[in-house]
């Protein structure tokens, strides 16, 4: 017999569905379906992928949705006086609907887009008066046990049962409302099926069988009880009432079907009726048509578009010269073969939008025009566009850098829709997206949605939880485990000393097998950082679209890879944290100078700020600031912005995989000869030095060396990122050899042009000299105004490669004083304070300490290291044999401030002599547990009755929570009240009362104030780590020097030694790196520097569970190797120090 199922749940019923889309289809193909339908709970986030994939295997697939639906007044419960169901046990019930054609899809995501609106966030419920004016092209079931018609006749109330089935034969008819009998064998199915049948027959109602699928096959049901245990937070033991009954809920042969509903045969062969009704095919017209621009009268969008570009193009180089109109002559071509006149001004109407931000913000002059003072950048290949730089789009002049056109606009076929992206400061970006909803209607623009998905640490949070396993165990566990796949955790449990022996231990083991099958699991939906979908029709009709986490933000249920099926044009706002660091800085500058930088007139070859670059000066410096940038800009050292360019691409695992960046260096610096494998690849290659740097010279190749046309080219390119690919390269390679053939190049040589192809990432041109740019100007912002640079980066974080603890130091390293937090002097967000920083010495408040002055790092001087650590004799050495440089509690046996014994604090914080001009103070936002609420209370309080005068002022007039306070006190920012930090946890707990409990008159302490010994250095230090992620007043290595016996290393000493001299050192892991998954890169950071070392794969697995300590003690050899260098290491012992620790940016 056939059979066609039309209720079934994928993965996409977030924690409810426990089978992927192509398990299901795979499995319903095998076993002779007819039809499948995806009907999961109040969403179609899966419902594209999975159209695909039906079309892929030839299989019939229906897109529905199980809706959640309000109780229908009168039917199943009685209203009381004021209209509302007396009894609200039932919160929601289930209406399964399927799409006949194309109108019913239309309805369909109108009534999702409903239910998403009217009930509360992430709980949608449907009004079913909603219902009778979207019914046209929908088939309607009744529904599962959940269903309304379900429990009516579970709970016997057959009159309300009748009237319900009349209800909807009204709204939906005859032809398209079905009574749904569902047997899985659970308790209660027979009887409510028989009932069913009964009220199906005197009703006049067809019946339809559906399995109520949730996995594809019945040993997933494990899983799927762990999926609801985890929807509700609970153990599986707690969920008894909320999972399902039994495992029978899978799709099943049509021979045990046949068993199940043999009473009534028409059940089933009315799901073949229903499927054939159902023609709805999602991957054909959708109807979607891009919004059109409205023109001013007289104008065309080309017209209009052109007029805006010459205008623009005298105001930018005088007149239209000859380059400038050949160019554009060749776009305005491009462009109206494409229909992308109206697209293009309708990037031009974000852009006005933006700049409408700006001057609302105050950060532009109304009297600039777009092009000269834009709101956002343009990135990617749109870069390369001059009417783009015309009218605002981008800030990159592509006549300037000869920029190729080719790779955004073929000149012999479009493949894609054209993706252009925008970066904006974030502040820019928040009240532009809320401008477009507002321009638009969130009905015709709406937000992109993202899937995440589970990978190991949150599979093993979540499972370990639902198994009931310690939650110490399983907190720790995941902090070990490796990032990826969750179908690692049995490898990764067996390098973990505690956790190897646990991988066949009853219950771990269950953990071990379920996360394998949790793996890429949709966890939630959520919403794109700025991806924005605008249409002339409403969307609302072609994707279901819901209320975001932020308010005044609309996210449609489709992620990137649907909507890029679907064809939809994508505008991406993308918030990029280096243009809000460097609009900052700007504002900061303004407000000091009172002069406004304008960014784009600066000198663009300046010596100094390439000499800066050329040392590895780049922390902070958006693109060129890790550790692989440090190693290739001092090797590449740049003079301009084209090396820029080259510099930002280099780095790329698209570039390294083939040995790219050292080929290139070693072409630039002319160690060896700039060679090609076949004359051909010369015009691609030859700005390159003959080494692949970008996406568009892959373009090229394959165009000049096979033959290729533009629009080919592209989608070889693509298709070497695409999974499960062999079949499509290897169609490619065929082609690629035969053009290659035709052209007169030697199979040999083909062979290693086509091996320069790869699906890892390169930059196109246009955009890394758009990165390249912003690169630069940070910094020029680095090197002339640091004081704004670094108070603009703590501001901005999180962002870049490092974090507050080392931006503190290389802060440091360039004059900068960090002041702790000062409840009379600080601000919500870091701030400059004029500073006359005093000479520090031992014993002093540690906000104050000696700064490095501006000429020790960028003169000739320091021929010797300032100072050497000398370590007191008192104090044990340690080696690297020994595993903890401080009890388990980070407490000295020897006492309190025992640590810092004949070392004094300002041992790692004076470089020179110099005094600076100025500090940064940090925010009270700096401060654990203070938010935006607080920090406005305290500079309000502040600001009505001025300087706090004591404790118990500050406690009044603010209202903190006496957890807030206590951690000011440990930041240190009663300090200029009172110095004595412990004395002032002993006022604020004596002072302290709950707001609802404050007296009428200030409470009198001083009676209770007893003498207390000021806490050590150590204890402070330790403290501030604690609530600030950062010491001000110095290095926690500087600290722990003197517990190192003399052979250990400092940076400053590794930086001075000979290629293969054998190294000792210790530091903070502050960045691991493991690109491609081969050598390890790890930096450690002492008291004057940081330590680049790497990992050679053999013994990364054998201490891998010791490299992930926070501290670690190593043994290598140093390797130099053009003017860069990095210890090789071979032994790792990690040593525990602070509770909380600065974290570590890990990269893959």
């Amino acid at each position: 017999m056939s059979y066609a199922e039309l209720h079934c749940h994928s993965y996409y019923s977030f924690h409810d569905g426990a089978s992927s889309l192509e398990e299901l289809l795979l499995r319903a193909k095998e076993l002779g379906y007819r039809a499948l339908a995806l009907t999961e709970h109040d969403n179609l986030c899966g419902a594209m992928r999975f159209a695909q994939l039906a079309r892929s295997l030839e299989m019939r697939g229906i897109i529905g949705a199980e809706v959640t639906i309000s109780p229908t007044p009168g039917f199943f419960l009685r209203p009381d006086r004021s209209g509302l169901p007396q009894d609200d046990s039932l919160k929601g019930c289930h209406l399964t609907l399927l799409a006949k054609d194309r109108r019913g899809y239309a309805n369909l995501c109108r009534l999702i887009t409903a239910a998403h609106a009217t009930g509360e966030r992430n709980e949608p419920e449907l009004p079913p008066g909603l219902l009778p004016e979207h019914a046209a092209g929908l088939v309607a079931l009744s529904g599962c046990p959940r269903g309304e018609l379900a429990q009516l006749v579970t709970k016997s109330r057959f009159a309300g049962a009748k009237n319900l089935v009349r209800q909807y034969l009204d709204w939906f008819g005859s032809d398209s409302y079905y009574i749904e009998l569902q047997h899985n064998l659970a308790p209660g199915d027979t009887e409510r099926n028989r009932r069913l049948l009964s009220l199906a027959r005197e009703t006049g109602v067809k019946v339809v069988a559906t399995g109520n699928v949730h996995y594809h096959v019945r040993e997933r049901h494990q899983l799927q009880d762990c999926l609801v245990a985890i929807k509700n937070c609970k153990s599986l033991e707690e969920t008894h009432r909320e999972r399902r009954p039994n495992s029978e809920y899978y799709l099943r042969p049509p021979q045990e079907l046949a068993v199940l509903f043999r009473e009534c045969p028409d059940a089933l062969a009315n799901t073949l009726e229903i499927a054939d009704r159902c023609a709805f095919e999602l991957t054909g017209d959708l109807s979607y048509v891009f919004p059109d621009y409205p023109t001013p009268e007289g104008h065309t969008p080309q017209g209009y578009l052109e007029k805006l570009c010459y205008e623009a193009a005298v105001r930018r180089y005088g007149s239209v010269t000859d380059n400038v109109r050949r160019r554009l002559d060749e776009e305005f071509r491009l462009i109206k073969r494409y229909n992308l006149a109206g697209f293009l001004l309708m990037y031009h109407e974000v852009i006005k939008l933006g700049r409408e931000v700006m001057i609302a913000q105050g950060l532009s002059d109304p009297s600039l025009t777009v092009e000269e003072n834009p709101p956002g950048r343009g990135r990617g290949s749109s870069v390369a566009l001059l009417v783009g730089y015309l009218i605002g789009l981008s800030h990159i002049d592509p006549l300037q850098y000869n920029l190729s056109l080719e790779r955004f606009l073929p000149d012999d076929v479009m493949t894609n829709v054209p993706d252009i992206d925008l970066d904006f400061p974030r502040s820019i970006r928040e009240d532009l997206i809320l401008r477009t909803h507002e321009k638009w209607g969130w009905q015709y623009a709406a937000l992109t949605g993202t899937i995440a998905t589970y990978q190991i640490k949150g599979a093993v949070r979540d499972l370990g939880k639902a198994l009931g396993l310690p939650e110490t165990e399983i907190d720790q566990l995941a902090k070990q485990a490796d990032w990826g796949s969750a179908r690692k955790l049995a490898a990764s449990m067996r390098k973990m000393p505690n956790f190897r022996d646990k991988i066949d231990a009853p219950v771990w083991r269950d953990l071990v097998r379920l996360a394998a099958e949790l793996d890429g699991f949709p966890k939630y939906a959520g919403q794109h950082p700025g991806g924005m979908i605008l249409s002339s029709s409403p969307l609302i009709d072609i994707v279901p679209v819901q209320r975001g986490a932020i308010e005044g933000r609309y996210v449609c249920q489709w992620d990137k890879d649907s909507i890029d099926d679907a064809g939809f044009v994508k505008i991406d706002f993308l918030a990029l944290g280096a243009l809000s660091q460097l609009q900052e800085a700007i504002e900061l500058i303004k407000d000091r100078t009172g002069e406004r930088i304008d960014m784009s007139r600066i000198d663009f070859e300046d010596a100094a700020v390439y000499d800066m670059l050329c040392k590895g000066d780049t922390i902070g410096i958006f693109q060129v600031e890790s550790a692989a940038q440090m190693q290739t800009i001092t090797r590449l050292r740049p003079r301009n912005l084209l090396d820029m360019a080259h510099e930002v691409g280099a780095v790329r695992p698209g570039v390294g995989v083939n040995h790219g960046v050292q080929e290139y260096l070693a072409r630039r610096t002319k160690r060896k000869p700039v060679t090609y494998d076949h004359p051909l690849e010369q015009r691609a290659l030859e700005r390159t030095l003959g080494v692949v740097l970008f996406q568009d010279q892959v373009n090229q190749l394959a165009i000049d060396v096979a033959g290729f046309v533009p629009s080919e080219a592209d989608r070889l390119r693509r298709a070497f990122g695409r999974r499960h690919n062999e079949a499509l390269i290897e169609r490619y390679r065929r082609q690629f050899y035969a053009g290659a053939a035709q052209k007169g190049v030697p199979e040999e040589a083909a062979e290693k042009v086509f091996k320069k192809f790869n699906g890892l990432y390169m930059f196109p041109e246009s955009h890394a000299f758009a990165f390249g740019v912003t690169a630069y100007q940070a910094s020029w912002l680095k090197y002339y105004y640091p004081l704004e640079f670094f108070v603009a980066i703590f501001n901005q974080q999180p962002m870049g490669f490092y974090n507050l603890e080392t931006l503190k130091e290389d802060a440091r390293r360039h004059g900068i004083t960090v002041l702790n937090p000062d409840i009379n002097k600080s601000q919500a967000k870091c701030r400059i304070e004029q500073h006359d920083v005093i000479p520090a010495k031992a014993g002093i408040q540690s906000s104050s300490f000696v700064i490095l002055s501006r000429s020790s790092e960028h003169s000739e001087g320091a021929a010797k290291n300032p100072f050497r650590t000398q370590t007191d004799s008192s104090v044990a050495e340690l080696t690297l044999s020994e595993a903890n440089v401080l009890p388990q509690n980070d407490r000295l046996s020897g006492g309190e401030g025992e640590m810092m014994k004949g070392v004094p604090l300002t041992l790692a914080l004076s470089h020179g002599g110099e005094r600076g001009q100025g500090a940064l103070r940090l925010g009270f936002l700096n401060v654990l547990g203070l938010g935006e609420a607080t920090a406005k209370a305290i500079e309000e309080g502040r600001g009505k009755g001025g300087a706090f005068q004591s404790i118990g002022d500050f406690l009044e007039r603010t209202g903190v929570l006496e957890e807030v306070a206590f951690n000011l006190a440990g930041a240190g920012a009663f300090d200029s009240l009172e110095p004595n930090r412990r004395k002032v946890k002993w006022e604020i707990g004596l002072r302290y009362r709950p707001i609802n409990t404050q007296l009428l008159l200030p409470l009198t302490v001083a009676q209770d104030i007893v003498e207390l010994e000021a806490p050590g250095d150590w204890e402070r230090m330790k403290e501030e780590y604690n609530v600030l992620s950062l010491f001000p007043g110095g290095h926690i290595m500087a600290s722990l020097r003197p517990r190192f016996r003399k052979g250990f290393c400092t940076s400053w000493d590794v930086d001075k030694m000979r290629d293969g001299a054998p190294v000792t050192a210790a530091g903070l892991v502050i960045r691991r790196q493991r690109p491609q998954g081969k050598v390890v890169f790890i930096t450690l950071e002492d008291e004057f520097g940081h330590i680049p070392c790497m990992v050679f794969p053999k013994v990364y697995e054998r201490y891998e569970h010791r490299f992930k300590s926070a501290f670690i003690m190593i043994k290598g050899r140093l390797t130099r190797r053009e003017g860069t260098h990095n210890v090789v290491i071979n032994r790792v012992r990690p040593f525990s120090a602070l509770e909380k620790v600065p974290q570590s940016k890990d990269w893959r």
